[in-house]
């Protein structure tokens, strides 16, 4: 796959710049038996941070989606095709990569296509990218490997998104976590992330 940017590319330097406990209870008379129901375990990416700071994003923006939390199972984009019933085309997958200089850059491209950080690099302008860790994508985005969200970031990256996201009425972003997504359409989605198109040729 070869990227190119839309149109004449920005200058290099433009396109790494981001946009107690409680005392006891008296007695009281035995309560009701209770039900031998068991409750339902709590959702992983329910009260994460990545997560909360994405929902609270998209409010703020005035996004047209809202965070959807995916059950135990799904990890990669055909799996969360599946489970949605859409193309894994419209599933979106997020990379983080850094350009010298420490100069981080977050890609969000199609779950069908692969990315060649060489050809990003020749785009941009700079004599390299590589993919950054999950150790350090943790600890920069607050998310592991796959599900940064373009959104909510304390703080915001260069963003690029994959121009062949646009022929679907609706893409799904990552949220923040393996587990959670927000629907977009792809020029709404430019805006949220403030991002750059690319093209592949």
């Amino acid at each position: 796959m070869r990227w190119t940017t839309a149109g004449r590319a920005p200058a290099a330097g433009d396109l790494l710049v981001a946009p107690p406990q409680q005392e006891p209870a008296p007695p009281q008379p035995p309560p009701p038996a209770p039900s031998t129901t068991a409750a339902a375990p709590a959702h992983p990416a329910d009260g994460h941070p990545a997560v909360a700071a994405t929902a609270r994003a998209l409010a703020e923006l005035d996004a047209g989606g809202q965070v959807v939390l995916l059950p135990p199972g799904p990890r990669t984009a055909a799996d969360v095709a599946h489970h949605l019933g859409v193309p894994a085309a419209a599933v979106v997958r997020s990379t983080l990569l850094r350009a010298p200089g420490d100069r981080l850059v977050l890609v969000l491209a199609s779950g069908a296509h692969e990315l060649f950080p060489p050809s990003l690099a020749a785009v941009l302008g700079v004599p390299h990218l590589e993919e950054v860790l999950e150790a350090e994508t943790v600890r920069r985005t607050g998310s592991v490997l796959g599900s940064t969200s373009p959104v909510g970031l304390a703080d915001p990256l260069p963003t690029y998104v994959d121009v062949t996201l646009a022929v679907h009425p609706v893409v799904w972003v990552p949220a923040g976590h393996p587990r959670a997504v927000f629907p977009t359409r792809y020029d709404e989605l430019l805006r949220l992330a403030g991002a750059h198109p690319v093209e592949t040729g």
